[in-house]
C-alpha cells in the first residue's frame, strides 16, 4: 500500500532555475511582461539597480550589448523552450541578475536566437 502523506517539496536551486523559465514562459505566453510570479532570489546582491539599468535596454540588442548595458554578466542562465502568445515554440535563452534582496529589482532577459545565429533580446521584466 503506497503511503498516505505527501512527500515534502525540496525548493532546490534546480528547482527555483526551472521557476525562473517556466514564469518567462508564462509571461510571453501572456504577451504582457508586466507582472510575473514573484520568485525568491537566492543569489548574490550586486547592490545594483536594475530596475534604472533595464530602462536601458531595448528589444534586439545583443548579449553583449545586454552584458556592457547592465555592467556585467549575469547571475544565472537557462537554455529553455519558450511559447508565444499565439502557441508557438521557440528555444529561448534567459539571463538572471539578482538586486541583492531589494524588491522588485531582480532583471529577467530573454533572448531569442537570430537568423544569424546571434542571441537576440525578445523581452525583459521585473520581480
Amino acid at each position: 500500500m503506497p503511503p498516505l502523506r505527501p512527500k515534502p517539496v525540496m525548493n532546490s536551486a534546480a528547482n527555483l532555475a526551472t521557476n525562473c523559465a517556466l514564469a518567462a514562459a508564462l509571461c510571453l505566453m501572456s504577451g504582457a511582461l508586466v507582472s510575473c510570479a514573484q520568485e525568491p532570489s537566492i543569489l548574490a546582491d550586486t547592490g545594483k539597480d536594475y530596475t534604472a539599468l533595464s530602462g536601458k535596454l531595448a528589444k534586439d540588442m545583443t548579449e553583449k550589448a545586454v552584458a556592457d548595458t547592465l555592467g556585467g554578466t549575469p547571475d544565472k542562465t537557462d537554455l529553455t523552450t519558450c511559447t508565444d502568445h499565439a502557441g508557438k515554440q521557440w528555444q529561448c535563452r534567459t539571463w538572471i541578475f539578482a538586486g541583492g534582496g531589494k524588491p522588485k529589482n531582480n532583471l529577467r532577459v530573454v533572448f531569442y536566437q537570430a537568423a544569424d545565429d546571434s542571441w537576440r533580446v525578445a523581452a525583459w521584466d521585473m520581480f
